[in-house]
């Protein structure tokens, strides 16, 4: 059976290829755990459980991997108001998590990489960056430049010239460039922090699903989906660094799918906005 699939990079339908014959790699960008689900959380995943369904089906034999995001800044500020740690909170709501899929039937990835549990990797990859002058220190914090990477733009669309800061994307005046974007970020008082050639720190959002995705799928792989709202910056800049990283002929992910999302009186539902449903 044949599956077309709409491809962002491309902005055009086409026919799937996959990049070794009868095998299937996807990385699907998780949740962060700072907070119950609500149903609006689900529509990716039950998107993604469809497609999978559906090549398992064609005979594929599907590599399925899904992070959780366990360390961020939503994560810190829920674990500071409650007085607990941070690994407390994202552990809970990693449970919540699988007990809301679970009820929606939606079956599991094969892989849930965590980011506390791939600082290693994390930071080696931000080692090599700064080595090939893709990225650069300052005062212990890492920054991408946007600048050095050709076709940065290329997923969303979008001309450097025309950027400007903002689109959580922190305005710092020690960038070289507005949208230039944290690999790694000096740690602060009261938050977690590890230890890196930079000083201790945590890694900024985008290098996190790089890390795991090579990792577990390799230089190359199928799919990578989520939710229409993370194509800039967060795929974007995870283009950026990682064919920066393993400067490869082919590209880092061949398909770049994206889902809608679930709305509530014409707005994205969401905790932020209060207007989702447990």
């Amino acid at each position: 059976m044949t599956l077309r699939v709409y491809n962002t990079l491309t902005r055009q339908k086409e026919t799937f290829v996959p990049v070794e014959a009868g095998q299937v790699k996807m990385y699907v960008c998780g949740v962060t755990p700072y907070n119950h689900p609500h149903i609006g959380n689900a529509r990716p995943f039950l998107t993604w459980d469809v497609i999978k369904r559906y090549l398992e089906h064609s005979k594929f034999k599907v590599q399925h991997v899904q992070n959780f995001t366990d360390v961020d800044d939503k994560i810190i500020n829920t674990a500071n108001a409650e007085g607990v740690t941070w690994d407390v909170i994202a552990n809970r709501y990693i449970a919540a998590y699988f007990e809301v899929m679970d009820k929606l039937n939606i079956r599991r990835a094969d892989i849930y990489p965590t980011v506390s549990e791939h600082m290693p990797e994390i930071i080696e990859i931000v080692e090599k960056l700064v080595a090939k002058g893709y990225a650069y220190i300052v005062e212990g914090d890492v920054y991408y430049s946007i600048e050095k990477f050709d076709n940065y733009g290329k997923l969303s669309g979008r001309n450097t010239e025309d950027m400007q800061a903002g689109a959580r994307v922190d305005v710092d005046e020690r960038k070289n460039h507005p949208m230039d974007f944290a690999l790694w970020k000096s740690a602060k008082p009261g938050e977690p922090a590890w230890d890196s050639p930079w000083g201790k720190g945590r890694p900024g959002w985008h290098i996190e699903c790089s890390a795991m995705s090579l990792k577990y799928l390799g230089n190359s792989f199928d799919f990578h989906g989520g939710g229409s709202d993370l194509i800039f910056p967060h795929h974007e800049n995870e283009i950026a660094q990682s064919e920066a990283f393993i400067e490869e002929d082919q590209p880092f992910v061949r398909y770049w799918l994206h889902n809608g999302f679930i709305t509530v009186n014409e707005e994205k539902m969401s905790k932020s906005l209060g207007n989702f449903f447990l």
